[in-house]
């Protein structure tokens, strides 16, 4: 389970585990003790009656303890948690049909509206901009050999407010799981050196690249993904 993947998530888990042994033992009804002594050889001391009265009540202090813990941070850092990733991934959502619009209007002139939010499943995005559109020629080409100066300008702005968010995210919650973090981290990175592209060949060539990959699903390692990597990183935040 989700909830038990950090080291302190495992160690608030034993403490509690300990916390209710303690008390079975340390109970004034003996039953427990009765019925681990019956299977396995038990100590006797002279004074067990105060070290039962010590685990008992170091077992009740410690299950209040992570009981108020549990109420007064960790489940409001959850809900934070989950309310900053539903947000964001409507923004990262909003990104995609921002950025696809943009595409279609390069490539195409025009398109129909919610068109763009239709093309944020990888699948189609693949599919409709394959198509060829000239003899030799698909649409993906033509976006290319017609994105300009205004249009490349554009699509930065769009993701630069993107990078500002992922960045906004990152410093506001703890994210405990490595692979996500570096994730988003190496994505902010790529996109601030994409801020610096220009309407030539190798600047455009490495920006659709880098959409192609994320818009696709592309990989040059393992080929096309059944997933989205993006919205992936942000459901293991």
């Amino acid at each position: 389970m989700r909830i038990l993947r950090s080291p302190l998530d495992l160690t608030l888990t034993g403490i509690a585990l300990i916390s209710v042994v303690a008390i079975l033992l340390g109970h004034d009804n003996p039953f427990v003790r009765l019925l681990i002594c019956a299977k396995l050889p038990c100590p006797h001391w002279s004074d067990s009656h105060a070290w039962e009265k010590i685990a008992y009540d170091l077992g009740v202090g410690s299950l209040i303890s992570l009981f108020f813990y549990v109420l007064v941070v960790r489940i409001p850092e959850r809900q934070k948690r989950l309310r900053f990733k539903r947000n964001f991934k409507q923004q990262y959502r909003r990104f995609k049909e921002d950025c696809i619009g943009e595409m279609l209007m390069i490539a195409d002139g025009t398109y129909v509206g919610g068109f763009p939010e239709e093309l944020t499943d990888q699948t189609k995005f693949r599919e409709y901009f394959q198509e060829k559109v000239t003899r030799d020629q698909d649409r993906w080409d033509r976006f290319f050999n017609e994105l300009e100066e205004d249009g490349l300008e554009r699509i930065i702005t769009h993701m630069e407010v993107f990078r500002d968010q992922t960045a906004f995210v990152l410093t506001s919650i703890d994210i405990s799981d490595d692979e996500p973090f570096e994730f988003l981290q190496r994505l902010t990175s790529t996109i601030w050196q994409m801020k610096k592209s220009k309407a030539d060949y190798d600047s455009k060539k490495s920006l659709l690249n880098f959409f192609w990959d994320v818009f696709a699903g592309f990989s040059i390692v393992s080929g096309y993904r059944d997933y989205d990597m993006i919205e992936r990183a942000i459901d293991q935040i």
